[in-house]
Formats: structure tokens, sequence, C-alpha cells
């Protein structure tokens, strides 16, 4: 008999590392997709002879079908299938990407771009539900470490080819999902079984179009703040994004099946975990962005240059995630994902002190590492902590509020830093600058661009101050305990 239990729970081990890969393989998809279009926007809008104006909606749109449909493809997969939705979510994300490189114009491109979100969403929001799945509590965060790690390889996979397939042609960049998808795609159809049972509930049309309308209202809102600044149009915009909101909440109230299940919020640990996550997607974004801008804009690197000396903070957060998970899974998320948050502080306060219009370059890439050390210690420790704190019925439902919040938060620091970097420079050289247009750096004030740079980081540091007081008053965990008692 024992030895009938020890081979049973090989197997099952052998089984969950298969569904591990896949869910890895599908984040370094999406990661890759991430940073490799960025770097190829110049070579797109050459060659579809468009500009930055139109082609920022080639990550935009995207962005945006991401923040709508996230905690609709949450509820989605608690209703036909975890499993199942991401499944047909990878398989979605490959066809996009082929229709992404089979593109004719600008229009074409946006719209299989639009396409391939759809499958980006229904595999973002999914993924986590999926490791939930297939772990217990006090086994997730190992897996979330693996898929951060995934995160990390996928980025600096994509920093490196989109710089080389964009010179050969910038078709290139989407179709190399292709030959991936073909490889998975069978795997994670006969592997990813869904295990759990399905909610027998309706799908609340009323409330998703009315929070799918303020989304999308708020996002073109975000661009046009980017590209232009304040005017009539953004105020108008925004105030009615918040009037659909507030349709929104009050539809909720009386949902027999809501959108977004509020009752998930009861939970402390739930609620201060994704304010946390989404605070840092708000800071981190902005950082990003302007490091990019100081590179490019002031220091006249290339677009993939600069992202090389971004690369070590990816490397050493991708060695750390799984150190982190494994921490977090012994003694919660609270103290591995607050230290993390302090150190990303520290990092952006180096960044202050230390970046000039002259100073040596490979400052960026040692303060990359101490940003990446807090990245790795807080991404997997704080996901695990969500989705071990999301009751199993909901798993679908707590990853899409995740993503949803972190989305905004993501639409957020672009605005953010466009609106103080606006303040040294001139907002379209800026908007440029981040989109790759190469301009000549003589023509940025380095002086003045570095006190726009410090004001955005100040902001951030701040961002990132609050987000680690609310992850360090989340309240303990007990893993082993929530395996027990089955949550």
């Amino acid at each position: 008999m024992d030895n009938l239990s020890k081979h049973k729970g090989i197997e099952a081990a052998v089984e969950r590392n298969a569904v591990l890969s896949v869910l890895v393989v599908g984040v370094i998809m999406a990661a890759i997709d991430s940073t490799i279009v960025i770097l190829a926007l110049p070579t797109i809008d050459s060659n579809l002879s468009t500009s930055p104006v139109t082609s920022i909606w080639i990550i935009m749109s995207y962005i945006l079908v991401l923040t709508v449909l996230s905690a609709q493809a949450g509820k989605l997969g608690d209703r036909f299938g975890r499993s199942k939705l991401y499944n047909y979510g990878l398989l979605i994300f490959v066809v996009g990407s082929a229709l992404c490189g089979a593109s004719l114009n600008i229009i074409m491109l946006i719209a299989s771009r639009i396409i391939q979100a759809v499958g980006g969403a229904f595999v973002s929001t999914n993924s986590s539900a999926v490791v939930s799945d297939h772990f217990k509590p006090h086994e997730r965060g190992k897996a979330f470490g693996l898929t951060s790690m995934g995160w990390n390889i996928g980025a600096i996979i994509g920093i490196f080819l989109g710089g080389f397939l964009a010179t050969i042609d910038w078709r290139l960049i989407f179709l190399i999902n292709i030959p991936i998808g073909i490889v998975i795609l069978p795997i994670a159809f006969k592997k990813l079984k869904d295990v759990a049972e399905k909610r027998k509930e309706l799908f609340d049309i009323k409330g998703s179009v009315l929070l799918g309308v303020a989304l999308v209202l708020f996002t073109i809102m975000a661009v046009l703040s980017m590209y232009g600044g304040i005017t009539t149009t953004v105020v108008l915009l925004l105030v009615a994004s918040i009037i659909f909101i507030g349709l929104f909440l009050f539809v909720q109230v009386n949902a027999k099946f809501p959108t977004i299940d509020f009752s998930l919020f009861k939970s402390r640990i739930f609620t201060f975990s994704v304010l946390a996550s989404a605070l840092q997607f708000m800071a981190s974004f902005a950082i990003l962005f302007i490091l990019i801008l100081y590179l490019q804009g002031v220091r006249g690197l290339n677009p993939l240059l600069s992202s090389v000396y971004l690369l070590p903070g990816y490397v050493v957060g991708g060695i750390l995630a799984v150190m982190s998970g494994r921490l977090s899974d012994k003694i919660g998320a609270r103290i591995p994902a607050t230290i993390g948050l302090i150190l990303i502080a520290i990092g952006y306060i180096f960044y202050i002190i230390f970046i000039t219009p002259t100073s040596p370059l490979y400052y960026i890439a040692l303060i990359t590492i101490l940003t990446g050390l807090g990245s790795g210690l807080f991404w997997p420790a704080n996901i695990s902590a969500i989705m071990s704190n999301t009751p199993s019925g909901k798993y679908g439902m707590g990853a899409g509020v995740n993503r949803l919040l972190n989305n905004i938060g993501m639409v957020m620091s672009f605005v953010i830093a466009l609106t103080i970097i606006s303040s040294s420079i001139p907002r379209q050289t800026a908007f440029s600058i981040f989109l790759g247009t190469q301009i000549n750096s003589a023509a940025i004030n380095g002086g003045a661009f570095i006190s726009g740079l410090d004001s955005a980081l100040i902001a951030s540091v701040m961002i990132i101050i609050i987000a680690a007081i609310i992850s360090a008053v989340r309240g303990k965990e007990n893993r082993m305990k929530i395996s027990m008692n089955g949550l």
C-alpha cells in the first residue's frame, strides 16, 4: 500500500511539473512580446509609413484589451474551466501573433494586436488560477517563483531578439511565437486539465459592459494625456470614466452574479496584497520608462543598447524569484515582499543620488541589480499570498481582480512618467523617445532632464513606500493551515 501511495505521489508530481512547464513557457512568450515590440516600433513606423501617434496603439490596444477583459477572463475561467480558458487563450494568442506578422498596414496590425491581446488576457489571468488549482497553498510560492523567473527570461530574450529581428524584418518579432506555439499547444491541451468544480453562474452582461466602457474611456484618456497633456477632452473622458465606474458599482450591489465579487476583499491579506501589487506596477513602470528616456534622450543610446543596461536586474530578479517563492511558502509573504519593496525604494533613491548627465553608465546596471533583488523578493511572494487567500472556487476571479488593478497601475505609470518628464523636455520629444524614435540627444538639456527625472523618482519612491507599508501590515499567513482548511 505504501508503494502504491508512493507511486501515485510520483505520478502527481510529474503531472504538476508538466503543468508548470506549460505555464512557464506561456509566461516566457508573453514576456518576450512585452519587450520585443517596443524595440521594433521605429522599424514598424518606417515600413508601414506611420507615426508614433498611431503606432503607440500597437502597445496601448494590447494593454487596453488586457485591462478590459481581466476580470471577465477570470470569471469565465471559474465558470467554464481555468485550464480550458488558458489553453484556448494560448491558441488565440498564437493566431493573433500570426495575423500581426501578416499585417499589410497599421490598422490591420493594431486589429491583430487586439486579437492577440484577447488570448493574452485569458492566459495571463488564468495562469495564476491554474497554478492554484494544481498546487496547495504551501507549495504555490515555489511555483510562482518559477513563473516569475520565466517572465525575466522572456524579457531578456525579448530585449536581445527585438533589436536583432527588427533589423531583418519586423514581422519576425510576432512570427517567432508560432514555432513556440506549435510545440507547446499540443502539450497544453493534453496536460492542462481542469481539476476543480466549475461555478454555475450566469455572466453579468450589464456589469461587464459598464466596467468595459469605463476602462476604455480611462485608457483613451490616459493615451491622449500622454501625448497632449491635460486638455478639455482628457478631462471629459476622465469624468465620463468615473461616471461609468459609479454606475458599475451601483449595478454590482444588486447583481446576483457580479462581474467582480467584492466578498474577496473581506480578506485583509488579499486586499492589501492586491493593493501593494497595483502600487508597485504604478511606480516601477514609470521608472523603467524614465530610465529609457535618460539612456536614449540624454546619453544618445539606441533602444537595444539602452535595454542592455537594464538586463542585470532581470537576471538577478529571475534567479532570486524561486528562492523568494520557497521562502514565502514557509513564512508567508509579508516579510519577503516588504523587504523587496524597501530594496526597490532604496534603488530608486540611488538613482537620484548617482545618476547625472555624465555619470558612468554602469551605475544604471549596478542599481538595477538592487531593484532586481527587490522585484525577485516581492512578486512571487505577493502573488502566492493573493492566490492562497482566494477561495478555491474563485481563483479565476481573484487572479482577474489582481490583473485588473495591475493593468490600471500600468496605465497610470505611463501618465505619471510623461507628465513629470514633460516639465523638463517637450512632451512630444519624451513621447517619441519612449516609442524608440531616434532623435538628436543634443537637443535635450541634460541638466533639466535630470531635474525632471529626480522628480519622477521621488514620486515613485513615495508610491513604493506606501506599497511597503500596506505590505507590512497585511497580516501573518500560515500556508500550511490554509492547505489543511482547504481555502
